[in-house]
């Protein structure tokens, strides 16, 4: 069971995602996060180098648009 208990907190959290990453991103990430072994894996890396998939306000400065 224990594995399956950050695919718990992934769906539950899908919400959060979206509206911090857009739709596609948020989907993309929670689904990444979903998935028992990889989910903990990628977590554990973005620990130390930051997320994969940014947040739409990163993405935006980067790219110079304004909100």
């Amino acid at each position: 069971m224990l594995p399956f208990g950050g695919t718990v907190v992934a769906i539950a959290l899908v919400g959060s995602d979206i509206r911090r990453k857009g739709v596609v991103k948020g989907v993309i990430n929670s689904g990444i996060d979903a998935i028992p072994v990889v989910g903990l894996v990628k977590n554990g890396i973005e620990l130390v180098t930051g997320d994969f998939l940014p947040d739409k306000d990163e993405a935006e400065k980067k790219s110079g648009k304004k909100k």
